[in-house]
């Protein structure tokens, strides 16, 4: 996986902001992996001197994505792989994997002669039992159905 073509090579990349790229890349080269100045790490791009053509752009080891073949082949998936040191972000990967797909609560009524659910009156509101009238179901949007 290769981070898109920006800098001075495509100055519109939507990655770019004040002429530089909000990723930080191309990435400088590094023997080693280590911890920057900065808290967060530079991991090893090694200068072995092998290139590939890209939309007519030369791309070096410079513009890789720090990835992982198991889980690349395990997923079939674009998967970037970095470490993350604030606590936000482990808030934000648990939010994230339990987020579940989109939900709906719905009831089922019957409607009566008077238009209203169970021959309700207009005004008069009965209380409500949440219990009873919660049904969990995933909401599929026509674009979804479409989809699958």
């Amino acid at each position: 996986m290769t981070h898109g073509s920006c800098g001075t090579l495509n100055p519109k990349c939507p990655c770019m902001h004040d002429g530089r790229c909000t990723k930080y890349y191309p990435k400088d080269f590094n023997d080693d992996t280590i911890i920057g100045e900065d808290g967060y790490p530079q991991y090893r791009r090694r200068n072995n001197g092998r290139v590939a053509q890209k939309n007519g752009h030369t791309i070096d080891n410079t513009s890789i994505v720090p990835y992982n073949v198991d889980l690349l082949v395990k997923y079939q998936a674009h998967i970037n792989v970095e470490v993350c040191n604030k606590y936000t972000c482990t808030k934000y990967l648990f939010k994230y994997m339990n987020k579940g797909p989109d939900m709906a609560l719905a009831t089922v009524q019957e409607v009566t002669d008077s238009g209203m659910p169970g021959g309700q009156q207009a005004n008069p509101e009965p209380p409500r039992d949440e219990i009873k009238s919660y049904l969990q179901c995933r909401y599929v949007s026509a674009a979804e159905a479409c989809w699958r």
